[in-house]
């Protein structure tokens, strides 16, 4: 893992993965996973899938029809309540 020092405990999250190996940022993600601190990420190929195809939609609203929309976040508010 990256080495600092006590005296610069300000570290930026950028900062710290930065300067981690590949192995090390795997490790990292692995634990936010355990930790259920990252979400959404992981399952079943069906899931996977799914998550691929829905990420999509992030910032993508523009591409859509006003319907399309409208059917997404009515979708959406059926999941939060």
């Amino acid at each position: 893992m990256p080495t600092f020092y006590t005296e610069s405990l300000d570290i930026d999250p950028e900062e710290f993965v930065d300067d981690c190996s590949p192995s090390e940022i795997q490790e990292l993600v692995n634990y936010l996973k355990e930790s259920e601190l990252l979400q959404g990420t992981d399952g079943t190929p069906s899931d996977c899938v799914w998550n691929d195809a829905v990420v999509k939609l992030l910032d993508s609203n523009w591409k859509l029809s006003v319907e399309d929309e409208r059917t997404i976040l009515n979708i959406c508010s059926k999941l939060s309540s």
